[in-house]
């Protein structure tokens, strides 16, 4: 898959992502949750499919929208990183939403969720990593 392809479908998922219980909207505006299934929001209301494409390249790339200017090595952490997220989304996707999830035996279960964990760590391992180049 291709980066524009990859950075297509971050956004894709950025937008789709369900907030969390918790999440605050900004300026005093106030949100009741919906007590019917599904009916939760999603992403942000705030930007459209090629804002949110633009801000997700500005923060892999910083300003430069275009070819990175990193070293090849450096570049290598960064798309190891933005892979290993997409990965990520799909695995935390599948044990929250999927009702397959929930027919594996609890072991299978415990492993997937324990290779998450440690998937969320070297992910937050690279992005130390990255923010030091």
């Amino acid at each position: 898959m291709n980066r524009i392809a990859i950075t297509e479908q971050m956004v894709g998922r950025f937008l789709s992502w369900p907030l969390p219980a918790d999440f605050a909207p900004d300026c005093g505006i106030t949100f009741t949750r919906s007590p019917h299934a599904g009916m939760n929001p999603t992403g942000t209301n705030l930007l459209h499919f090629g804002q949110a494409k633009a801000m997700l390249e500005h923060c892999i790339n910083g300003a430069d929208t275009g070819e990175s200017n990193l070293p090849p090595h450096q570049q290598r952490v960064l798309d190891e990183k933005q892979e290993l997220d997409i990965r990520i989304t799909k695995l935390d996707e599948f044990i929250e939403r999927n009702p397959l999830f929930g027919n594996l035996p609890d072991a299978e279960q415990a492993r997937m969720k324990r290779q998450l964990d440690v998937m969320h760590e070297l992910s937050s391992i690279l992005s130390e990593r990255i923010a030091n180049f």
